[in-house]
């Protein structure tokens, strides 16, 4: 269905709505997917797929909300959702779940959406897009023997059309695409993996990897990495000065500081008191911020939430100190924070939760870092570079983490436990390598430690991010590196899991 049937489609429900005393929103989408995974020089899988949906939320003159979806996106359709959305508003109300009105507070917002794409889904035939893939892995298996190597190739396109009782009417489209290489290398008994990726909007992400090979580039490099740090010793544990990479530093921004500050969980939050963000907090040094807001090209772009308002940049930390939160138009009040459009969903099917879009970690104080074609050879000009401003601690380990593989949080406490791809001493001029260590320790010990950036900011730290039962895109990342001095709460040691 084109984007202007499906407006005429949302329109239709709300023209029917207003027979209602309460308040509707109606979300349609229809989504695109192409996928394919190609193994040692073979193809394992080529996926198609495309969904289409409705979903209609009704709610009471009091406040008692009452979700239906259907796969059918075509008229008659929605008139049956609404029905059927209203009779369970009422449902829930009857037996006292909570009530909540603050949709009615809702600015009216009319907006259309261009396709941000260059090259608009389906543009490029699937059997060429298969063909450039095979290129491409056929090429890195070529230079890179000794490795196991799988590619995959992922493009989507959501079309989104949001309507509410009040008039409001948003349509945007959210195209994304990613190449991932995945390696596992083996010295001796031991084996190591490495897992790498190029981001964008469309289908130029395998264009610009074939004009100028940079992924190939770095797939290579942290190939080489892996197999040094195969049979590299152990790092004792112990509480160590830190440079962390944007990838583990965007983890770390979006894990154990971005779930923190959402409105619908700030009761459970460490950054929350009695059920309020402790707006005013000083959370880190001064000239350290956290913002998260979309960005166009971005893995994880959404420009408006879904519940239909526009969706903010929100400075979550200014200067050290804790100004603001992502808030939803149905829980940001209670939680003491405007309302920034935070409400993401993960489809038509599911209500809206406050979500980050793209996060990153970012400090005033920041080092220009040159830039280096290989991987050892940005390893080098960061410690030339730590040497000539006088930030290597003389007679102790100054080490540098590489690679984010996940972690766990838990947002009450503020514990957080990070895992990395392998470790690198730059205080030692022979860089010695070990292997992958458990980052863990306080949220609010670790942003306080942060001292200082490296490096120009990188963004493109992609991921899934999962709540409530919902996964969405996620984004994010810091300067190429950040600084960490040695704290007492922040740890580094143990084997990697």
């Amino acid at each position: 269905m084109e984007q202007k049937e499906i407006q005429a489609l949302v329109r239709s429900v709300l023209m029917e709505a207003k027979i209602f005393d309460g308040y509707v929103i109606v979300r349609a989408q229809s989504r695109r997917e192409w996928s394919m995974r190609l193994s040692n020089g073979r193809f394992e899988r080529v996926s198609t797929g495309w969904d289409n949906g409705l979903g209609v939320q009704a709610f009471t003159k009091d406040g008692a909300s009452g979700l239906a979806t259907s796969d059918v996106l075509e008229e008659g359709v929605g008139t049956k959702l609404l029905a059927k959305a209203i009779q369970l508003a009422h449902r829930n109300e009857g037996v006292g779940t909570k009530l909540n009105r603050r949709i009615w507070e809702a600015p009216q917002l009319q907006a259309d959406g261009v396709n941000p794409a260059q090259k608009v889904f389906g543009e490029i035939p699937l059997v060429e897009l298969e063909e450039k893939v095979m290129s491409l892995h056929s090429r890195l298996r070529g230079a890179f023997p000794e490795g196991v190597w799988q590619t995959s190739y992922r493009q989507v396109e959501e079309e989104w059309c949001i309507g509410r009782s009040d008039g409001t009417l948003v349509s945007f489209v959210v195209p994304r695409a990613v190449l991932m290489h995945q390696g596992t290398v083996r010295d001796q008994d031991k084996a190591q993996s490495t897992l790498i990726h190029r981001s964008g909007m469309d289908a130029t992400v395998l264009f610009e990897e074939l004009k100028d090979h940079s992924l190939e580039r770095k797939a290579m490099d942290r190939a080489e990495f892996a197999r040094a740090v195969c049979n590299a010793p152990q790092l004792p544990s112990g509480h160590y000065p830190l440079i962390i990479d944007y990838g583990l530093a965007k983890g770390l921004a979006h894990e154990a500081f971005g779930h923190a500050v959402e409105s619908d969980h700030i009761n459970e939050s460490v950054l929350g008191e009695e059920g309020k963000l402790r707006k005013g907090l000083r959370v880190a040094r001064p000239g350290v911020n956290i913002i998260d807001g979309p960005l166009v090209g971005d893995w994880a772009y959404q420009p408006y939430s879904a519940n239909g308002l526009l969706r903010q940049t929100v400075t979550i930390v200014r200067d050290g100190v804790l100004e603001a939160g992502l808030g939803d138009i149905f829980s940001a009040e209670e939680a003491g924070m405007p309302v920034t459009g935070a409400g993401r969903a993960e489809s038509y099917r599911h209500v809206p939760l406050p979500r980050m879009s793209n996060i990153r970690l970012l400090v005033e104080r920041m080092i220009p870092l040159a830039p280096a074609e290989h991987l050892m050879d940005e390893v080098k000009a960061v410690r030339a570079t730590l040497l000539q401003h006088g930030e290597l601690r003389e007679g102790e380990k100054n080490l540098l983490l590489l690679g984010y593989r996940g972690g766990q949080v838990n947002p009450k406490t503020g514990d957080f436990v990070f895992q990395c791809d392998g470790i690198i001493d730059v205080a030692d001029p022979d860089l010695p390598i070990y292997q992958p260590s458990i980052f863990s320790g306080k949220i609010l010990s670790a942003l306080e430690a942060i001292r200082g950036g490296l490096g120009e900011g990188c963004y493109d730290a992609i991921g899934t991010c999962g709540k409530g039962g919902q996964s969405v895109p996620s984004s994010g990342g810091s300067h190429r590196y950040l600084l960490m001095d040695a704290d007492q709460q922040v740890s580094l040691g143990g084997e990697h899991g």
